[in-house]
């Protein structure tokens, strides 16, 4: 089978034949340099460069059924937090790091971002937190435009390669987004002694964001999009919290897509345990939840299993200290549970810088043979 047949099979929840019809994903941006033999420097200031890297990766692991369709310098720019780089604050194979402190100190700016709506206020955080801050929301725009741009330049090198994108677009909800620009602590405290103001920010708005996902989405013929929802996990906020709270509007954007031909892949970082089972009040198959690890991924898909398709979970431990051995044995027991259908055999995020190519390779082999 075609690694499109392959994911969408996974996607329709469709029991395997054998295991080599089940679709593997090692999940690789900035390891891709790693691998590859190219710096952290020279992927983040080059797409071409890690366009390079990719091409010396694939050649020591094996192809990959999908792939992220990202580089490192537009994955860091749309997680919209400031971040130290590589050749930059940090060594020049250093991974970058995210820096996450409150970027207002009084709980109060709720009040100002719902008079100046979402989408303004947004912008203005983002030219600020640039290195150096952009001047006008046109150098902003440029930049979004230069991200769509190189976006689809990956998407199709991935298709020519016969590798699937694993999403086309990608989001985050305004809550998740606003934890981390508020910082964890901070707003969790805010969350937890008056939701009101966050909650009519999001209400307000969120309908609005994912309307123009859509139409972005439609325009350039896409049908996936991944929803980095890394803040609405068990790790983070009480599985009463989410479901009175945060389901109901992340439901609706799920539904809101699904309605316009859309997949939704979740990126479910964190322990999701206590909340997939919200998961099967969706329609059959309109999700795809990816797991870290920290989510027991053999409990995870007895719940989800005929209701939405999942992937993960090989954990950065086995990669960066396993031995290919022990990479197979795991693999075996995903692909033994997995072979009912609906599951694609992934790392646990994304696989570590430090990862050995015998091991990720390993995890590539696993499904190779029937």
């Amino acid at each position: 089978m075609k690694s499109m047949e392959k994911y969408m099979k996974m996607l329709r929840l469709e029991p395997y034949r054998d295991r080599t019809e089940i679709p593997v994903f090692p999940m690789l941006v900035a390891t891709y340099g790693a691998l590859g033999d190219v710096s952290q420097k020279d992927i983040m200031n080059s797409q071409e460069k890690w366009l390079e890297s990719v091409e010396n990766t694939i050649k020591k692991i094996g192809r990959p059924d999908v792939s992220m369709a990202i580089c490192p310098a537009d994955t860091v720019f749309s997680m919209s937090l400031p971040v130290r780089l590589p050749g930059r604050e940090l060594a020049d194979d250093a991974l970058y790091q995210f820096v996450e402190k409150p970027y207002f100190e009084d709980e109060q700016e709720y009040a100002n971002i719902m008079k100046m709506g979402w989408q303004n206020w947004y912008g203005n955080y983002m030219m600020n937190i640039q290195v150096p801050p952009f001047s006008s929301p046109a150098q902003l725009g440029q930049r979004f435009g230069l991200l769509g741009e190189r976006v689809g330049k990956v998407i199709g090198f991935m298709m020519s390669k016969g590798i699937v994108p694993c999403f086309e677009a990608a989001c985050m909800p305004i809550y998740d987004m606003l934890s981390m620009i508020r910082s964890m602590a901070d707003f969790t405290c805010d969350f937890y002694e008056d939701p009101g103001p966050i909650m009519d920010i999001i209400r307000t708005f969120q309908p609005a964001e994912d309307e123009n996902n859509i139409r972005m989405m439609k325009a350039n013929h896409g049908t996936r999009i991944a929803i980095f929802a890394m803040r609405s996990s068990a790790s983070f906020v009480s599985p009463d919290m989410f479901r009175e709270y945060i389901w109901p509007e992340l439901k609706a954007s799920i539904l809101r897509y699904h309605e316009a031909g859309l997949t939704s892949v979740i990126h479910a970082d964190g322990n999701w345990l206590p909340m997939l089972p919200s998961f099967t009040e969706l329609p059959k198959g309109c999700c795809h939840i990816e797991l870290d690890g920290t989510t027991d991924i053999f409990k995870a898909y007895e719940i989800l299993q005929g209701s939405q398709s999942i992937r993960g979970d090989v954990p950065s431990t086995l990669f960066a200290f396993g031995t290919p051995e022990e990479v197979s044995q795991y693999c075996e027991k995903l692909i033994q549970m997995g072979m009912r259908g609906g599951f694609m055999l992934s790392s646990g995020c994304e696989v570590p810088l430090n990862a050995k190519v015998e091991c990720v390779k390993a995890m590539m082999d696993s499904v190779r043979t029937a």
